[in-house]
């Protein structure tokens, strides 16, 4: 069985030390991830599999970094200087979900979808929605 592992973003990026895309300096994460097509994705490619790291979407709406090789829901890549350990899973949370408010325009982190969940449909933030709206969603809880 895997060791499994969470942690930050800051901590992953100083333990492992993703190198610079060295095909398009003004790639994403300050120019350290690499793409998924093209001449990007082929130099990931010829990396040793402990160096390579996906970069991609979870099942809860945010965005994750873990150790490996990974098709489905992949956004970029990185390839670090340190290894992952053998027999290891490591998880980076970088983003959560958020939810945009159609009212005032606001993006709001939304760790665990708490606010999605109910006024997702509405399109509107709780701060925005109108008394018969709030009225509403509490009747269907």
């Amino acid at each position: 069985m895997d060791k499994f592992i969470e942690m930050d973003f800051d901590e992953w990026f100083d333990t492992y030390k993703p190198i610079p895309n060295n095909i398009d300096k003004n790639a994403s994460f300050d120019g350290h991830m690499f793409e998924t097509y093209g001449d990007e994705v082929d130099f990931v490619k010829k990396a040793d599999p402990a160096y390579i790291w996906t970069y991609g979407d979870g099942d809860d709406g945010g965005t994750y970094v873990w150790n490996g090789w990974s098709f489905v829901n992949r956004i970029g890549y990185f390839i670090t200087e340190v290894p992952c350990p053998a027999d290891t899973t490591i998880q980076i949370k970088v983003s959560f979900y958020w939810f945009y408010c159609n009212g005032c325009g606001a993006e709001i982190e939304d760790e665990g979808q708490l606010i999605n969940d109910k006024f997702y449909d509405l399109g509107f933030c709780p701060e925005c929605a109108t008394v018969e709206q709030l009225k509403e969603i509490e009747e269907t809880e």
